[in-house]
């Protein structure tokens, strides 16, 4: 393990960012939002039995394969690898677990997906928190690959 407060922030965030995915999507549903529009979007619901722009329908099984490997290999990248000074690659891993782990159980306990925000100024699939979710994950950790973000020598406290 390179860094035991780096795995519990690991968990505990992917937790806390499954959660709140969770209560979007349960506030999603609440009677104020049923067949909610205006110009920018709309708030529906979509079983979604396949994985982005509609791959893979009805295949499940494989999907939620797919969702262990991602949680298995991410997991054990960030207790082998990551520091609690890497706080911008930890971060970015941390959101995109919490929306894999979204995605996963739904699919697990549901069958499917359940996607509800549609944007309506653009011609978009309908998507819910937990994609924004490891989007974003996705995006920081290609920026911080990509400018291989580093806390400058003589800044680094050792006590974090």
């Amino acid at each position: 393990m390179k860094d035991k407060k780096a795995v519990i922030f690991y968990f505990l965030m992917s937790i806390i960012f499954w959660d709140f995915g969770n209560q979007l999507r349960k506030i999603s549903y609440n009677s104020y939002f049923d067949n909610y529009q205006n110009p920018i979007l709309s708030i529906i619901h979509v079983n979604n039995t396949g994985s982005a722009f509609g791959l893979f329908q009805n295949d499940t099984i494989f999907l939620a394969t797919l969702g262990i490997l991602a949680v298995i290999i991410i997991s054990l990248y960030v207790y082998k690898n990551i520091s609690f000074k890497d706080k911008i690659e930890l971060f970015s891993l941390t959101i995109f677990m919490g929306g894999t782990l979204g995605n996963l159980f739904e699919r697990i306990k549901y069958g499917h997906v359940t996607d509800y925000i549609k944007l309506n100024f653009i011609n978009f699939p309908v998507f819910n928190a937990f994609d924004i979710m490891i989007c974003t994950g996705v995006f920081l950790y290609i920026i911080f690959v990509l400018f291989d973000f580093k806390i400058p020598k003589g800044q680094i406290d050792d006590n974090n």
